[in-house]
């Protein structure tokens, strides 16, 4: 059985070209949504088991510096800035949301030494001020 535009969808054929590329391009996005969920759905078992494991790990550094078995080096890395003894806010679970690259979410782009230098040579700031 050979299908044809004519019989699957005529009113494809009589649409404006701006209204076909819209509605490709809403079908494209769709497919990337859907691509991008099924990805966070595959992840979820891998994220609750590091949420599992993330918090036996906290309790378990939590027991050691309440008995004084910690070594200081560690217990400052899970300090924060004022000393407060905090593993829970240092080392939290991921979700499954963030274990999804996102490939539309803008990267930053830093400045390489030579444009920091080109700038200065400019008279520009070698920051740039938002």
């Amino acid at each position: 059985m050979a299908a044809t535009i004519d019989k699957l969808r005529p009113e494809l054929l009589e649409i404006s070209d701006a209204e076909f590329e819209r509605r490709q391009a809403e079908l494209e996005m769709a497919a990337r949504e859907r691509r991008r969920r099924a990805e966070v759905a595959a992840k979820e078992a891998l994220a609750a088991e590091a949420a599992t494991r993330i918090e036996r790990v906290v309790a378990d550094i939590k027991w050691l510096h309440d008995n004084d078995l910690l070594p200081k080096r560690v217990a400052e890395g899970f300090s924060r800035g004022d000393g407060m003894f905090v593993p829970g806010m240092i080392l939290r679970a991921p979700s499954a949301e963030s274990l999804v690259p996102r490939a539309d979410k803008p990267k930053r782009k830093r400045r390489t030494r030579e444009e920091v230098d080109a700038a200065r040579a400019a008279g520009e700031p070698a920051r740039r001020r938002r």
